[in-house]
Protein backbone atom coordinates (compact mmCIF):
# COMPACT_ATOMS: atom_id res chain seq x y z
CA UNK A 1 0.00 0.00 0.00
CA UNK A 2 1.42 3.69 -0.97
CA UNK A 3 1.12 6.45 1.44
CA UNK A 4 2.75 9.69 1.58
CA UNK A 5 5.20 11.44 4.11
CA UNK A 6 5.49 15.30 4.31
CA UNK A 7 9.04 16.81 5.91
CA UNK A 8 9.73 20.35 5.62
CA UNK A 9 12.74 21.32 3.75
CA UNK A 10 15.35 24.08 4.31
CA UNK A 11 14.43 26.13 1.87
CA UNK A 12 11.89 29.11 2.54
CA UNK A 13 9.06 30.67 0.02
CA UNK A 14 7.36 33.78 1.22
CA UNK A 15 9.17 33.44 4.84
CA UNK A 16 7.24 29.95 4.74
CA UNK A 17 9.32 26.31 4.98
CA UNK A 18 9.12 24.48 1.68
CA UNK A 19 7.65 20.98 2.34
CA UNK A 20 8.15 17.97 0.04
CA UNK A 21 6.11 15.02 -0.15
CA UNK A 22 7.42 11.41 -0.46
CA UNK A 23 5.42 8.54 -1.70
CA UNK A 24 6.63 5.59 -0.13
CA UNK A 25 5.68 1.92 -1.02
CA UNK A 26 7.07 -1.99 -0.58
CA UNK A 27 7.18 -4.24 -4.04
CA UNK A 28 8.17 -7.38 -3.95
CA UNK A 29 11.53 -8.02 -5.72
CA UNK A 30 11.11 -9.98 -8.97
CA UNK A 31 13.38 -12.38 -10.65
CA UNK A 32 14.34 -12.64 -14.77
CA UNK A 33 10.90 -13.93 -15.52
CA UNK A 34 9.35 -11.08 -13.46
CA UNK A 35 7.62 -13.27 -10.73
CA UNK A 36 7.99 -12.32 -7.06
CA UNK A 37 10.69 -13.89 -5.32
CA UNK A 38 9.21 -13.58 -1.80
CA UNK A 39 11.04 -10.38 -0.69
CA UNK A 40 10.06 -7.09 -0.56
CA UNK A 41 11.64 -3.49 -1.20
CA UNK A 42 11.32 -0.51 -0.32
CA UNK A 43 10.70 2.58 -3.05
CA UNK A 44 9.89 6.31 -2.90
CA UNK A 45 9.33 9.00 -5.20
CA UNK A 46 9.83 12.55 -4.00
CA UNK A 47 6.90 15.76 -5.02
CA UNK A 48 6.92 19.44 -4.77
CA UNK A 49 3.36 19.32 -4.10
CA UNK A 50 0.52 17.14 -2.61
CA UNK A 51 -1.36 16.61 -5.22
CA UNK A 52 1.03 15.59 -7.61
CA UNK A 53 1.72 12.94 -4.55
CA UNK A 54 -1.67 11.92 -4.06
CA UNK A 55 -2.42 11.44 -7.92
CA UNK A 56 0.82 8.95 -7.58
CA UNK A 57 -0.09 7.10 -4.51
CA UNK A 58 -3.55 6.65 -6.21
CA UNK A 59 -2.06 5.50 -9.42
CA UNK A 60 0.09 2.66 -7.38
CA UNK A 61 -2.40 1.32 -5.30
CA UNK A 62 -4.74 0.62 -8.07
CA UNK A 63 -1.70 -1.13 -10.11
CA UNK A 64 -1.75 -3.62 -7.30
CA UNK A 65 -4.89 -5.00 -8.61
CA UNK A 66 -4.78 -4.36 -12.35
CA UNK A 67 -0.82 -4.54 -13.87
CA UNK A 68 -0.03 -7.52 -11.62
CA UNK A 69 2.21 -5.78 -9.26
CA UNK A 70 1.37 -7.02 -6.27
CA UNK A 71 2.98 -10.24 -4.80
CA UNK A 72 2.16 -13.18 -6.82
CA UNK A 73 -0.11 -14.92 -3.17
CA UNK A 74 -2.35 -11.93 -3.54
CA UNK A 75 -3.49 -12.76 -7.39
CA UNK A 76 -6.88 -14.14 -7.46
CA UNK A 77 -7.53 -14.60 -11.33
CA UNK A 78 -5.30 -16.44 -13.72
CA UNK A 79 -5.38 -13.18 -16.16
CA UNK A 80 -3.87 -11.50 -13.09
CA UNK A 81 -0.73 -13.26 -13.01
CA UNK A 82 2.15 -11.98 -14.90
CA UNK A 83 3.14 -12.86 -18.38
CA UNK A 84 6.56 -14.30 -16.56
CA UNK A 85 4.40 -16.61 -14.64
CA UNK A 86 3.00 -18.07 -18.38
CA UNK A 87 6.98 -18.31 -19.51
CA UNK A 88 7.74 -20.11 -17.05
CA UNK A 89 5.53 -22.29 -17.03
CA UNK A 90 5.78 -23.02 -21.09
CA UNK A 91 9.30 -23.58 -19.81
CA UNK A 92 8.81 -26.46 -17.70
CA UNK A 93 6.91 -28.13 -20.32
CA UNK A 94 9.71 -27.82 -22.93
CA UNK A 95 11.93 -28.90 -20.22
CA UNK A 96 9.91 -32.16 -20.05
CA UNK A 97 10.34 -33.09 -23.63
CA UNK A 98 14.52 -32.22 -23.25
CA UNK A 99 13.72 -35.39 -20.78
CA UNK A 100 11.85 -37.24 -22.45
CA UNK A 101 13.82 -37.02 -25.77
CA UNK A 102 11.49 -34.98 -27.65
CA UNK A 103 13.16 -32.13 -27.46
CA UNK A 104 17.15 -30.97 -27.72
CA UNK A 105 18.94 -29.18 -24.76
CA UNK A 106 20.03 -26.51 -27.20
CA UNK A 107 16.55 -25.29 -28.86
CA UNK A 108 15.24 -25.21 -24.85
CA UNK A 109 18.17 -23.21 -24.03
CA UNK A 110 17.72 -20.82 -26.99
CA UNK A 111 13.98 -20.55 -26.21
CA UNK A 112 15.12 -19.46 -23.12
CA UNK A 113 17.37 -16.76 -23.76
CA UNK A 114 15.36 -15.24 -26.48
CA UNK A 115 12.55 -14.77 -23.66
CA UNK A 116 15.22 -13.38 -21.48
CA UNK A 117 16.98 -11.39 -23.52
CA UNK A 118 14.01 -9.63 -25.78
CA UNK A 119 10.74 -9.93 -23.88
CA UNK A 120 10.90 -10.46 -20.02
CA UNK A 121 11.93 -6.98 -19.87
CA UNK A 122 8.76 -5.62 -21.49
CA UNK A 123 5.76 -8.28 -20.23
CA UNK A 124 7.58 -10.17 -17.59
CA UNK A 125 5.88 -8.51 -15.11
CA UNK A 126 2.86 -7.03 -16.67
CA UNK A 127 -0.68 -8.90 -15.90
CA UNK A 128 -1.23 -11.93 -18.84
CA UNK A 129 -4.93 -10.30 -19.35
CA UNK A 130 -3.56 -6.58 -19.48
CA UNK A 131 -1.51 -7.00 -22.74
CA UNK A 132 -3.48 -6.08 -25.76
CA UNK A 133 -2.78 -6.17 -29.40
CA UNK A 134 -1.47 -2.95 -29.80
CA UNK A 135 1.34 -3.61 -26.81
CA UNK A 136 1.98 -6.72 -29.21
CA UNK A 137 1.83 -4.34 -32.07
CA UNK A 138 4.23 -2.01 -30.33
CA UNK A 139 6.62 -4.50 -29.00
CA UNK A 140 7.41 -5.57 -32.69
CA UNK A 141 7.95 -2.27 -34.27
CA UNK A 142 10.11 -1.97 -31.30
CA UNK A 143 11.96 -5.40 -32.15
CA UNK A 144 12.57 -4.33 -35.67
CA UNK A 145 13.92 -1.23 -34.64
CA UNK A 146 16.13 -2.52 -31.88
CA UNK A 147 19.99 -3.06 -32.63
CA UNK A 148 21.82 -5.92 -32.84
CA UNK A 149 24.03 -5.44 -30.38
CA UNK A 150 24.76 -2.66 -28.07
CA UNK A 151 26.40 0.64 -29.63
CA UNK A 152 25.83 -0.90 -32.96
CA UNK A 153 23.30 1.02 -35.43
CA UNK A 154 22.40 -2.40 -37.78
CA UNK A 155 19.07 -3.50 -36.74
CA UNK A 156 18.15 -7.22 -35.83
CA UNK A 157 18.11 -9.83 -37.83
CA UNK A 158 14.51 -10.90 -39.85
CA UNK A 159 15.69 -14.40 -38.29
CA UNK A 160 15.85 -12.92 -35.20
CA UNK A 161 12.72 -10.66 -35.09
CA UNK A 162 10.82 -13.84 -36.41
CA UNK A 163 12.27 -16.22 -33.05
CA UNK A 164 11.44 -13.68 -30.85
CA UNK A 165 8.17 -12.47 -31.85
CA UNK A 166 7.24 -16.20 -31.89
CA UNK A 167 8.55 -16.57 -28.69
CA UNK A 168 6.26 -13.94 -27.25
CA UNK A 169 3.65 -15.71 -29.30
CA UNK A 170 4.00 -18.87 -28.18
CA UNK A 171 3.66 -17.51 -24.58
CA UNK A 172 0.79 -15.86 -25.24
CA UNK A 173 -0.86 -19.19 -26.84
CA UNK A 174 0.00 -21.40 -23.64
CA UNK A 175 -1.51 -18.60 -21.38
CA UNK A 176 -4.90 -18.84 -24.03
CA UNK A 177 -4.73 -22.57 -23.47
CA UNK A 178 -4.69 -22.31 -19.52
CA UNK A 179 -7.62 -19.97 -19.30
CA UNK A 180 -5.72 -16.69 -18.45
CA UNK A 181 -6.87 -15.03 -21.56
CA UNK A 182 -9.87 -15.67 -24.63
CA UNK A 183 -7.69 -15.28 -27.35
CA UNK A 184 -3.92 -14.41 -28.39
CA UNK A 185 -3.26 -10.85 -28.48
CA UNK A 186 -0.31 -11.76 -31.18
CA UNK A 187 -2.90 -13.34 -33.45
CA UNK A 188 -3.96 -9.65 -34.09
CA UNK A 189 -0.56 -8.13 -35.46
CA UNK A 190 0.17 -8.69 -39.35
CA UNK A 191 3.22 -10.91 -38.96
CA UNK A 192 3.63 -12.60 -41.80
CA UNK A 193 6.55 -15.64 -42.08
CA UNK A 194 6.44 -17.21 -45.27
CA UNK A 195 9.03 -17.29 -47.64
CA UNK A 196 9.10 -14.93 -50.75
CA UNK A 197 6.82 -12.19 -49.84
CA UNK A 198 7.69 -9.04 -50.90
CA UNK A 199 11.13 -8.10 -53.02
CA UNK A 200 13.20 -9.55 -50.55
CA UNK A 201 15.79 -12.14 -51.99
CA UNK A 202 16.63 -15.36 -50.03
CA UNK A 203 20.02 -15.47 -48.20
CA UNK A 204 22.24 -17.02 -51.23
CA UNK A 205 25.17 -19.72 -49.50
CA UNK A 206 28.39 -19.43 -51.14
CA UNK A 207 30.09 -22.80 -52.15
CA UNK A 208 33.21 -22.66 -53.25
CA UNK A 209 35.12 -24.32 -55.93
CA UNK A 210 37.75 -27.19 -55.82
CA UNK A 211 40.69 -25.22 -57.04
CA UNK A 212 39.35 -22.59 -54.42
CA UNK A 213 39.24 -25.32 -51.72
CA UNK A 214 42.66 -26.26 -52.83
CA UNK A 215 43.71 -22.83 -52.20
CA UNK A 216 41.79 -22.17 -49.06
CA UNK A 217 43.59 -25.47 -47.63
CA UNK A 218 47.13 -24.11 -48.61
CA UNK A 219 46.63 -20.82 -46.96
CA UNK A 220 45.28 -22.29 -43.70
CA UNK A 221 48.54 -24.62 -43.43
CA UNK A 222 50.32 -21.75 -44.47
CA UNK A 223 51.90 -22.99 -47.45
CA UNK A 224 52.64 -20.18 -50.03
CA UNK A 225 51.69 -17.59 -47.79
CA UNK A 226 54.25 -16.56 -45.91
CA UNK A 227 51.89 -13.88 -43.79
CA UNK A 228 49.63 -16.46 -42.76
CA UNK A 229 50.62 -18.78 -39.44
CA UNK A 230 50.97 -22.23 -40.48
CA UNK A 231 48.88 -24.99 -39.27
CA UNK A 232 49.02 -27.92 -41.56
CA UNK A 233 46.45 -29.66 -38.54
CA UNK A 234 43.58 -27.24 -39.50
CA UNK A 235 44.71 -27.04 -43.21
CA UNK A 236 43.49 -30.90 -43.66
CA UNK A 237 40.68 -30.33 -41.38
CA UNK A 238 39.24 -27.75 -44.26
CA UNK A 239 39.26 -30.29 -46.38
CA UNK A 240 37.91 -32.12 -44.59
CA UNK A 241 34.84 -30.10 -44.15
CA UNK A 242 34.48 -29.47 -47.56
CA UNK A 243 34.69 -33.44 -48.94
CA UNK A 244 32.41 -34.36 -45.30
CA UNK A 245 30.01 -31.75 -45.21
CA UNK A 246 29.55 -31.99 -41.39
CA UNK A 247 28.20 -29.16 -39.51
CA UNK A 248 30.65 -27.04 -36.97
CA UNK A 249 29.18 -28.83 -34.19
CA UNK A 250 29.90 -32.25 -35.87
CA UNK A 251 33.36 -31.89 -36.71
CA UNK A 252 33.88 -30.34 -32.94
CA UNK A 253 32.63 -33.41 -31.82
CA UNK A 254 34.64 -36.18 -33.31
CA UNK A 255 36.78 -38.70 -31.48
CA UNK A 256 39.64 -40.92 -33.29
CA UNK A 257 37.20 -44.27 -33.03
CA UNK A 258 34.60 -42.06 -35.59
CA UNK A 259 36.84 -42.85 -38.46
CA UNK A 260 36.44 -46.56 -39.52
CA UNK A 261 39.78 -47.96 -41.91
CA UNK A 262 39.53 -50.65 -44.29
CA UNK A 263 41.02 -51.65 -47.26
CA UNK A 264 39.52 -51.66 -50.84
CA UNK A 265 40.69 -53.63 -53.81
CA UNK A 266 44.24 -52.76 -54.66
CA UNK A 267 45.30 -49.39 -55.90
CA UNK A 268 46.53 -48.42 -59.18
CA UNK A 269 49.40 -46.28 -58.67
CA UNK A 270 50.74 -47.83 -55.87
CA UNK A 271 50.11 -51.22 -56.10
CA UNK A 272 49.10 -51.23 -52.66
CA UNK A 273 45.44 -51.97 -51.17
CA UNK A 274 43.89 -49.04 -51.11
CA UNK A 275 42.81 -47.29 -47.61
CA UNK A 276 38.61 -46.84 -47.42
CA UNK A 277 37.67 -44.36 -44.39
CA UNK A 278 34.19 -43.65 -43.04
CA UNK A 279 32.98 -40.76 -40.81
CA UNK A 280 30.72 -42.07 -37.93
CA UNK A 281 28.61 -39.15 -37.13
CA UNK A 282 26.99 -39.27 -33.55
CA UNK A 283 27.88 -36.63 -31.54
CA UNK A 284 27.89 -32.87 -31.33
CA UNK A 285 30.32 -30.69 -29.18
CA UNK A 286 29.84 -26.66 -28.41
CA UNK A 287 31.44 -24.81 -25.77
CA UNK A 288 28.99 -22.91 -23.31
CA UNK A 289 30.05 -21.07 -20.88
CA UNK A 290 33.65 -22.04 -20.54
CA UNK A 291 32.23 -25.94 -20.41
CA UNK A 292 32.34 -28.09 -23.61
CA UNK A 293 28.50 -29.38 -23.94
CA UNK A 294 27.98 -32.91 -25.70
CA UNK A 295 25.06 -33.45 -27.57
CA UNK A 296 23.14 -35.36 -29.79
CA UNK A 297 23.05 -34.79 -33.84
CA UNK A 298 20.57 -32.36 -35.23
CA UNK A 299 17.87 -35.03 -36.12
CA UNK A 300 17.57 -39.17 -36.55
CA UNK A 301 18.67 -38.71 -39.97
CA UNK A 302 22.25 -36.66 -38.49
CA UNK A 303 23.65 -39.78 -37.29
CA UNK A 304 25.15 -40.89 -40.38
CA UNK A 305 28.03 -43.05 -41.57
CA UNK A 306 30.11 -40.20 -44.67
CA UNK A 307 32.66 -41.88 -46.77
CA UNK A 308 35.74 -39.88 -47.44
CA UNK A 309 37.25 -39.90 -51.37
CA UNK A 310 40.54 -42.13 -51.35
CA UNK A 311 42.91 -39.32 -51.04
CA UNK A 312 41.34 -37.66 -48.55
CA UNK A 313 41.38 -41.60 -46.35
CA UNK A 314 44.80 -41.44 -46.86
CA UNK A 315 45.52 -38.22 -45.63
CA UNK A 316 43.74 -38.93 -42.66
CA UNK A 317 45.21 -42.15 -42.02
CA UNK A 318 48.79 -40.90 -42.83
CA UNK A 319 47.42 -38.12 -39.84
CA UNK A 320 46.31 -40.84 -37.46
CA UNK A 321 49.02 -43.81 -38.33
CA UNK A 322 51.61 -42.49 -40.42
CA UNK A 323 52.75 -42.75 -43.73
CA UNK A 324 56.06 -44.78 -44.34
CA UNK A 325 58.66 -43.39 -42.56
CA UNK A 326 56.75 -40.32 -41.23
CA UNK A 327 55.19 -40.44 -37.88
CA UNK A 328 51.69 -40.10 -37.31
CA UNK A 329 50.66 -36.40 -36.64
CA UNK A 330 48.20 -37.45 -33.93
CA UNK A 331 50.09 -37.79 -30.30
CA UNK A 332 46.65 -39.37 -29.15
CA UNK A 333 45.47 -41.26 -32.01
CA UNK A 334 45.57 -44.35 -30.13
CA UNK A 335 43.09 -42.91 -27.66
CA UNK A 336 39.53 -43.95 -28.81
CA UNK A 337 37.84 -41.23 -27.17
CA UNK A 338 40.71 -38.50 -27.93
CA UNK A 339 39.36 -35.35 -30.02
CA UNK A 340 40.26 -35.70 -33.64
CA UNK A 341 41.48 -32.29 -34.25
CA UNK A 342 42.85 -30.00 -31.47
CA UNK A 343 42.74 -27.05 -30.35
CA UNK A 344 44.88 -23.87 -29.53
CA UNK A 345 47.27 -23.46 -26.14
CA UNK A 346 46.32 -20.52 -24.63
CA UNK A 347 49.00 -17.92 -23.36
CA UNK A 348 50.32 -16.75 -27.26
CA UNK A 349 52.28 -18.28 -29.79
CA UNK A 350 55.98 -19.57 -30.54
CA UNK A 351 58.29 -19.03 -33.62
CA UNK A 352 60.29 -22.40 -33.38
CA UNK A 353 63.54 -22.42 -35.56
CA UNK A 354 63.12 -22.43 -39.32
CA UNK A 355 59.10 -22.11 -38.50
CA UNK A 356 56.48 -19.23 -38.65
CA UNK A 357 54.62 -17.62 -35.62
CA UNK A 358 52.08 -20.01 -34.49
CA UNK A 359 49.95 -20.98 -31.02
CA UNK A 360 50.83 -24.09 -29.85
CA UNK A 361 48.44 -27.08 -29.77
CA UNK A 362 46.44 -28.39 -27.34
CA UNK A 363 45.34 -32.28 -28.16
CA UNK A 364 43.34 -32.58 -25.04
CA UNK A 365 40.29 -30.96 -25.94
CA UNK A 366 38.28 -30.00 -28.93
CA UNK A 367 38.53 -27.36 -31.74
CA UNK A 368 36.30 -24.12 -30.80
CA UNK A 369 35.08 -24.01 -34.72
CA UNK A 370 33.49 -20.55 -34.33
CA UNK A 371 37.26 -18.97 -32.89
CA UNK A 372 39.08 -20.80 -35.71
CA UNK A 373 36.46 -19.03 -38.37
CA UNK A 374 37.48 -15.85 -36.60
CA UNK A 375 41.44 -16.19 -35.87
CA UNK A 376 42.49 -18.55 -39.23
CA UNK A 377 39.73 -18.99 -41.51
CA UNK A 378 39.08 -15.46 -42.28
CA UNK A 379 42.60 -14.27 -42.79
CA UNK A 380 43.08 -17.37 -45.18
CA UNK A 381 39.48 -16.23 -46.98
CA UNK A 382 41.47 -12.88 -47.87
CA UNK A 383 44.99 -14.05 -48.66
CA UNK A 384 43.51 -16.00 -51.48
CA UNK A 385 41.09 -13.32 -52.54
CA UNK A 386 37.82 -14.61 -51.22
CA UNK A 387 35.15 -12.64 -48.80
CA UNK A 388 34.92 -13.48 -45.37
CA UNK A 389 31.41 -12.81 -43.60
CA UNK A 390 31.35 -10.22 -41.53
CA UNK A 391 28.72 -8.33 -39.40
CA UNK A 392 27.71 -4.46 -39.72
CA UNK A 393 29.98 -2.57 -37.28
CA UNK A 394 30.55 0.92 -36.88
CA UNK A 395 27.89 2.35 -39.79
CA UNK A 396 29.23 -0.35 -42.25
CA UNK A 397 26.95 -2.74 -43.78
CA UNK A 398 27.20 -6.28 -43.08
CA UNK A 399 29.43 -8.58 -45.80
CA UNK A 400 27.77 -11.52 -47.02
CA UNK A 401 30.77 -13.49 -47.54
CA UNK A 402 32.00 -17.26 -47.10
CA UNK A 403 30.73 -18.47 -43.78
CA UNK A 404 32.21 -21.69 -42.20
CA UNK A 405 28.89 -23.29 -43.16
CA UNK A 406 29.68 -22.95 -46.78
CA UNK A 407 32.19 -25.44 -46.96
CA UNK A 408 29.35 -27.96 -45.68
CA UNK A 409 27.49 -26.14 -49.15
CA UNK A 410 30.52 -26.94 -50.99
CA UNK A 411 29.96 -30.27 -50.18
CA UNK A 412 26.53 -30.90 -51.20
CA UNK A 413 26.91 -28.87 -54.83
CA UNK A 414 30.38 -30.32 -55.65
CA UNK A 415 28.31 -34.05 -55.33
CA UNK A 416 25.40 -32.82 -57.24
CA UNK A 417 27.51 -31.08 -60.00
CA UNK A 418 29.33 -34.36 -60.47
CA UNK A 419 25.96 -36.23 -60.87
CA UNK A 420 25.68 -37.61 -57.32
CA UNK A 421 21.95 -38.22 -56.92
CA UNK A 422 20.38 -35.67 -54.77
CA UNK A 423 18.54 -38.36 -52.01
CA UNK A 424 22.22 -40.00 -51.62
CA UNK A 425 23.86 -36.26 -50.84
CA UNK A 426 20.83 -35.67 -48.50
CA UNK A 427 21.55 -38.81 -46.57
CA UNK A 428 25.01 -37.79 -46.39
CA UNK A 429 24.28 -33.94 -45.29
CA UNK A 430 21.89 -35.48 -42.71
CA UNK A 431 19.18 -33.78 -43.72
CA UNK A 432 15.73 -34.64 -42.23
CA UNK A 433 13.70 -34.60 -45.40
CA UNK A 434 14.71 -34.99 -49.13
CA UNK A 435 12.81 -32.10 -49.64
CA UNK A 436 14.75 -29.52 -47.78
CA UNK A 437 18.20 -30.95 -49.99
CA UNK A 438 16.13 -29.99 -53.02
CA UNK A 439 14.95 -26.94 -51.50
CA UNK A 440 18.24 -24.88 -50.63
CA UNK A 441 20.44 -27.07 -54.05
CA UNK A 442 17.94 -27.75 -56.32
CA UNK A 443 19.61 -24.99 -58.98
CA UNK A 444 22.86 -27.43 -59.18
CA UNK A 445 21.25 -30.41 -59.97
CA UNK A 446 22.20 -31.38 -63.94
CA UNK A 447 19.65 -31.20 -66.01
CA UNK A 448 20.20 -34.96 -67.23
CA UNK A 449 19.60 -35.34 -63.89
CA UNK A 450 15.61 -34.15 -63.16
CA UNK A 451 17.20 -30.77 -62.68
CA UNK A 452 15.38 -28.05 -63.89
CA UNK A 453 14.46 -28.08 -67.63
CA UNK A 454 11.13 -28.27 -70.02
CA UNK A 455 10.46 -30.88 -72.05
CA UNK A 456 6.69 -30.43 -72.47
CA UNK A 457 6.26 -31.34 -76.33
CA UNK A 458 3.57 -28.83 -78.67
CA UNK A 459 -0.15 -29.69 -78.03
CA UNK A 460 -1.88 -30.40 -80.78
CA UNK A 461 -5.68 -31.97 -81.39
CA UNK A 462 -6.92 -35.27 -83.33
CA UNK A 463 -6.85 -34.64 -87.37
CA UNK A 464 -6.28 -30.96 -86.73
CA UNK A 465 -9.70 -29.76 -86.07
CA UNK A 466 -10.96 -28.04 -83.39
CA UNK A 467 -12.32 -30.37 -80.28
CA UNK A 468 -16.21 -30.13 -80.22
CA UNK A 469 -15.87 -28.68 -76.26
CA UNK A 470 -13.72 -25.56 -77.22
CA UNK A 471 -16.13 -25.11 -80.13
CA UNK A 472 -19.38 -24.85 -78.32
CA UNK A 473 -17.34 -22.75 -75.78
CA UNK A 474 -16.19 -20.14 -77.74
CA UNK A 475 -18.65 -20.44 -80.73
Amino acid sequence: MAYIRAHDTKQRRNGKVVKRYVVAWREPIRDSFGLPTGELRSRQESYQNRETAEARRDELNAARHTTGTSALAEQRKAGDLPFGYYARGWLDAQAVKVARGRLKQRAHEDCKRLLTRYVLDRFGARAIASISAKDAEEFLAALVRQPSRQGDRAPLSPATVKHAWGMFSTVMRYAMRHGAISSNPADQVDFSTSRGVGDLGKFEHNPLTATQVGELCAAVAGEGYPNLPAYPVYGLMTAFLAYTGLRASENAGLEIRDLVFTTGPTAVRSGEPAIRCTVQVRRTKERRGGEWVVGTPKSKQSRRSVPLPPWLAEKLHAYLVGAGTEPAMHPRADEPAAPLWPSRKNGGGHRAEGQRYAVLLDWSEPLAMGTFYDTILKPALEAVGLPASRPAKDGEPAIRGVRLHDLRHTFATMHLMAGTHFMQVSRWLGHSTFTLTLNTYGDWIPEEDGGAINHLPEPSSAAGQTPQKVRQLFG
